[in-house]
């Protein structure tokens, strides 16, 4: 059964309809506002691994935040399950707030130095007020056992652990209150290469266990490609092409991607002296985004009305690509 087949037998777990979301700057006497997410449309399915990529500072971290609400939107709408959470009160939300967790890039700054491996991890379960004092600990050592942290341990303080380890803590608390969403935000990017691959293998292993749902973010497109079932691609805060990732690496539709994956480094010696045109140019500043479609100040196909015209959403089969001429199209 094919990635599309199976997604249509799949019900969309979140969903955004024309989200946005600014932040406020001041240069000087003129306020402006950082565009970080403009008017995006995106479904995840139930049981899916999404993965955001884009270069730096295309609002990849920002969008996965305003999803599960530690951000709060500036328009649009979200939905959890087909509820509409948008504006809930916290209150009303806290019910689909244990659902959503998340992991951070950074282990060393997102676990409390004053807090060791037991207090760490079972802070969600005591917060929610879930499991008897004897329920808490067996839990807090399953999760243990889980991700791979000795129990012996449980006494120990962030600084006695590698990065690595200091992951698995993290994607143990975040496992805690059983939820049905994971935001990974750039999971494995702070960690060593040979720990890279141990750390995505428990993600896999965890989501097989748990039935969960990723969406993870990630710059790195050699690891969305081994984690990954389908791919988002963004820039300057919009949305460029959305596909099933063996489908999107091998036929990208949108320059932009194209650009993305010709940055990858070839393992292959033989391979390597093939030349491959990359991506020119400086990203244009998100404060003053250019008008039409953002990437056309960068892209070499551009015609008058990407500069004019925001691109309209094209479906190819299963794909979705913003853009007025996608690549393989005849251009006049």
């Amino acid at each position: 059964m094919s990635l599309a087949e199976v997604n249509k037998e799949r019900k969309a777990l979140l969903t955004a309809e024309h989200l946005y979301k600014e932040f406020p700057v001041e240069e000087g006497k003129k306020k402006e506002a950082v565009h970080a997410v403009t008017d995006v449309n995106l479904s995840l399915m139930e049981g899916e691994t999404l993965a955001l990529v884009g270069e730096s500072g295309c609002g990849k971290s920002t969008l996965g935040k305003t999803l599960i609400r530690l951000y709060d939107s500036d328009g649009g709408k979200i939905l959890f399950d087909g509820t509409d959470i948008t504006h809930m009160k916290e209150r009303e939300f806290a019910p689909f707030r244990t659902q959503m967790q998340i992991i951070f890039q950074d282990p060393y700054a997102s676990l409390n130095p004053r807090m060791n491996v037991f207090q760490i991890i079972s802070e969600p379960l005591r917060t929610h007020h879930r499991y008897s004092k004897e329920e808490l600990s067996e839990r807090v050592y399953q999760l243990m056992d889980e991700v791979g942290i000795a129990r012996e341990f449980a006494n120990r303080y962030p600084h006695q652990f590698s990065g690595g380890q200091r992951q698995r803590i993290g994607i143990a608390r975040a496992l805690a209150l059983n939820p049905r969403l994971i935001v990974c935000d750039e999971p494995v990017s702070a960690l060593d290469v040979s720990i890279q691959s141990q750390v995505l293998n428990l993600l896999k292993d965890l989501q097989e266990a748990y039935q969960l749902t990723y969406l993870f973010i990630s710059h790195d497109l050699s690891v969305v490609k081994f984690i990954a079932d389908r791919v988002c691609v963004m820039f300057l805060g919009m949305i460029c092409e959305i596909g099933a990732t063996e489908e999107l690496y091998e036929n990208p539709l949108h320059p932009y991607t194209r650009f993305l994956l010709n940055a990858i480094p070839l393992a292959d010696p033989a391979l390597r002296s093939e030349k491959k045109t990359l991506l020119q140019g400086d990203i244009p500043s998100p404060v003053n985004p250019p008008s039409g479609c953002r990437f056309h100040t960068r892209c070499p196909y551009a015609k008058d009305i990407c500069s004019r015209e925001t691109p309209p959403c094209r479906t190819c089969g299963d794909r979705i690509v913003y853009c007025h001429f996608p690549l393989g199209e005849e251009r006049s």
